[in-house]
């Protein structure tokens, strides 16, 4: 049910696909905040919904500013944290999620996931965190880190993008830090472990890793072989003692087992603190090959195919035109650029976060196309409660942001689902044989949030758009822009257009957004209520917007 509520504004601008929820008009309650909508806008009785903050009111702003490689794509590790007398604190997850073109460049994205659970999240501290490391092919170096932080109150989202060659790390609040010329990030700290020789590469060794916004000496020692218990069984495995001293930490030692053998898999990790000893062991260890849609790169400089993965589309691209159309040109986003939200339900609060990724440009059915990801997760207790996890990829053509292909992965609690859904001749096509007619031009959930940012946004203008929701059902939205009003956001004042959002089957309004009134029109603010509560979703992060 919460995957249903939550996508239903997924992806930006609204995202109400279920009409069957929206609630009908009720007179707003006297401490409700003022309605923005105009008069004349809207037909009367339409819901009415929480606008943002405008730049003049007071506000408390929470402000943040390989497969070739002993380990394999689609591998995860599961891990059961145990904390002093508490034998199941925490959860942790090590996945090679990835390898493919992200942001640009061959490589490998890794994903690590840390959650308290039970006893202790209720107790002390609810944590959700999430690190996503993008390692280069070919020199396995991380180039680029994303964090998503939820400790109790702290909500902090960030990026880091790690130049080797200028031994610079720019953030997402375009602060830097110098490191070194092989320096890793804490995730690909462990990958990086797993392929070296321990019985001579490991002795007394020092690896420059990125902790947050300091660069820390790893020192790192390869100790005797043991046979180690944990959930999973016993391991013949070697013991590696990490060593390193931060600036506001203090000192810590971490034990790590990886097993004595080709894999080299951690299997257990133990660190004595003043507060007990932490102890990780391995609970569960699958590979699952992932589904993908390999994209030929496009060398827009020669304006030839760089075809260099034979075999995974079939067929080689002859050389071709690929400089970017006049429609590509003037997008308000390019590849690269991330964009955070914070959801917020009713009065619940903070509920879970929401990503966007443009991720690469490339070919694919012989056309140029554009990679876009989205990938929304709940977060705190709503967490305990359903753990969702799922991602909408969709690939576009660059010169339409129409999709030519489409990939659900869901992930909630023990279900897991992928979808996938093939735009052609107008009609769509899902991998389990379903097929239904669509109009021309027909978008889907991610396309939808990029194609309204890329549309023309005069006041008064109405657009109809035609998409395909959350469930793989044709929708139709209207979209009118209003007025013009400046609002308070993570970034800043902003001066924004407000755009309503209606049904076109019952005419009633379904949601509202705030779009940024400047080239880079990034959605700051979007509203919906439904049957079951307003669902609200908030900027917190802006990276390498155009």
């Amino acid at each position: 049910m919460l995957r249903k509520i939550i996508s239903s504004v997924l992806m930006g601008l609204f995202f109400v696909a279920l009409a069957e929820r929206v609630v009908s008009a009720q007179p707003a309650k006297k401490n409700s905040p003022p309605a923005t909508v105009q008069s004349g806008q809207l037909p009367p009785g339409q819901v009415k919904l929480t606008p943002p903050t405008k730049a003049n009111e007071i506000v408390k702003i929470n402000s943040t500013s390989v497969t070739s490689g002993p380990f394999q794509v689609g591998e995860k590790l599961s891990f059961n944290v145990s904390w002093a007398n508490f034998p199941t604190a925490a959860r942790m997850e090590m996945e090679v999620a990835g390898e493919g073109s992200f942001f640009g460049r061959q490589g490998y994205q890794l994903k690590t996931k840390v959650q308290t659970v039970g006893s202790v999240r209720s107790m002390f501290r609810e944590v959700d965190n999430q690190y996503t490391s993008y390692l280069d092919s070919k020199t396995l170096l991380p180039f680029r880190s994303d964090s998503a932080i939820r400790q109790g109150l702290k909500n902090e989202d960030d990026s880091v993008i790690l130049d080797h060659q200028k031994h610079l790390a720019r953030y997402g609040d375009n602060s830097e830090a110098t490191i070194g010329a092989e320096a890793l990030d804490l995730p690909s700290l462990i990958f990086s472990l797993r392929l070296r020789d321990f019985s001579s590469d490991l002795k007394a060794k020092k690896i420059s890793t990125l902790y947050g916004k300091q660069v820390i000496e790893v020192e790192v020692n390869a100790k005797q072989k043991e046979t180690v218990s944990t959930q999973a069984g016993k391991f013949q495995a070697i013991r590696v003692e990490l060593k390193a001293k931060t600036k506001d930490k203090g000192d810590f030692r971490v034990n790590v087992w990886f097993t004595d053998d080709k894999s080299k898999t951690p299997v257990l990790f133990t660190s004595k603190l003043s507060f007990g000893e932490l102890r990780a062991e391995l609970t569960q260890a699958t590979v699952k090959v992932p589904n993908k849609v390999n994209l030929s790169p496009v060398d827009t400089k020669s304006g030839e195919i760089a075809f260099n993965n034979p075999g995974n589309i079939g067929i080689v691209l002859e050389r071709t035109d690929t400089a970017p159309s006049e429609f590509e040109t003037a997008l308000p986003f390019s590849i690269g650029e991330t964009i955070n939200y914070d959801i917020s339900w009713a009065n619940i609060g903070s509920i879970g976060k929401l990503n966007l990724n443009l991720v690469q440009r490339g070919m694919l059915d012989n056309k140029v196309v554009l990679e876009m990801i989205g990938e929304i997760s709940t977060i705190g207790t709503v967490r305990s409660i359903i753990n969702l996890n799922d991602t909408f990829k969709s690939y576009v053509q660059a010169n339409s942001l129409t999709p030519l292909k489409t990939e659900t992965t869901i992930h909630e609690g023990k279900r897991n689902k992928q979808i996938v859904a093939t735009y052609k001749d107008n009609s769509v096509r899902l991998d389990n044989g379903t097929h239904f007619s669509v109009p021309a031009n027909m978008l889907d959930l991610v396309s939808l949030y990029y194609s309204i940012r890329a549309s023309e946004l005069t006041i008064g203008k109405s657009q109809v758009f035609n998409f395909v929701d959350a469930n793989h059902r044709p929708r139709s939205l209207n979209v009118t822009v209003v007025k013009k009003e400046s609002i308070n956001s993570a970034l800043g004042v902003r001066e924004a257009l407000q755009l309503d959002i209606t049904n076109l089957e019952t005419n009633q309004l379904m949601a509202q957004t705030w779009i940024s009134n400047d080239p880079k029109r990034i959605p700051l603010y979007i509203v919906a209520r439904l049957a079951f509560g307003e669902l609200r979703l908030t900027v917190k992060t802006a990276i390498n917007t155009r």
